[in-house]
């Protein structure tokens, strides 16, 4: 067998007819759920870098957020002109030996 040269490729790409799709493909296609099963079942496809970089990005929000609601009060001021030390120590061990 001889190869085809252009002209003729051509011809028979002309006369050529794609097979018809099969009907499941159809039934797939039309098959539609509503929103609400996609919010409860459905799922969203994320690269991973992308979703690391989300995961980061929401950290530092709520340990920004911590951290500034933290310092909005100020700390309880500490004096230690009553400090005392102790006059005897006695050391209690608890849990001793079995």
């Amino acid at each position: 067998m001889e190869p085809l040269d252009d002209n003729e490729l051509s011809q028979l790409l002309r006369e050529w007819t794609a097979p018809p799709a099969p009907a499941s493909l159809g039934r797939r296609l039309s098959r539609r759920g509503s929103w609400w099963r996609w919010l409860v079942t459905g799922t969203i496809r994320v690269p991973v870098p992308v979703g690391i970089a989300a995961a980061v990005l929401i950290a530092l929000w709520i340990y920004t957020g911590a951290s500034t609601r933290r310092s909005a009060t100020p700390p309880p001021s500490v004096s230690l002109a009553d400090f005392q030390p102790v006059v005897q120590l006695e050391p209690r061990i608890v849990g001793g030996q079995k």
